[in-house]
């Protein structure tokens, strides 16, 4: 039986609209993970904080920003308890910061103040505070940069402290674009988003960072 040429009309409008909406929904999937990314680098920082765990990515991005900048401290935070999620290789973080070039005299290290990120930004306020510092650099890993941005500029509100964020380098690359096709990426996506918006519920974090 041949097809009317109105049956035919509604399955090409159909087949249309559904590849209209995966379209729209891949784009918005790509958005997700491209839109985590912030690169935000401050001129001459006083202060560069490698954010705890995660330490293979982190450390060596912090230590490359220190290297270039020969007068600002290092700061890394520890928790009140320590474990392999938040804090992979707490015992020898200074060593390592030795060997890529970080001397031990300008590292700080700094108990969190409350838990998670919000307990780092806690703890880096607190430490500026203290010390004069007017321009901190940020480091932590790519999907993270977001949140941390938009959380330590929340903490910093009105001291005058310029902050900005420098992604960690991962091997093998994450793809923002693609981030459903690789395991790091399909795990940290949804979580970081998750994670927003918890911060925005409880510490009142803005969903982006403020300029």
């Amino acid at each position: 039986m041949r097809k009317s040429p109105r049956g035919a009309r509604t399955i090409r409008r159909l087949l249309m609209t559904a590849a209209a909406v995966g379209v729209a929904l891949a784009g918005m999937a790509s958005w997700a993970g491209r839109a985590l990314v912030v690169q935000e680098p401050v001129a001459r920082p006083d202060a560069i904080i490698s954010l705890g765990s995660h330490e293979w990515e982190r450390l060596p991005v912090a230590a490359r920003w220190a290297v270039q900048h020969p007068d600002a401290v290092v700061i890394l935070t520890h928790p009140q308890v320590a474990t392999q999620f938040n804090c992979h290789d707490c015992a020898h973080r200074v060593q390592r910061l030795g060997y890529m070039g970080v001397t031990e005299s300008r590292v700080q290290v700094l108990p969190v103040l409350g838990s998670g990120t919000y307990g780092e930004a806690r703890a880096a306020l607190a430490f500026a505070r203290g010390s004069g510092l007017r321009r901190l650099l940020i480091v932590t890993s790519p999907y993270h940069t977001r949140r941390s941005l938009a959380l330590f500029r929340h903490v910093f509100a009105q001291t005058g402290i310029e902050v900005g964020i420098a992604a960690a380098t991962v091997e093998p690359p994450i793809q923002p674009a693609w981030w459903w096709l690789a395991p790091y990426d399909r795990a940290y996506v949804p979580y970081e988003w998750a994670a927003i918006v918890f911060y925005a519920w409880e510490y009142g974090v803005p969903l982006w960072p403020r300029g």
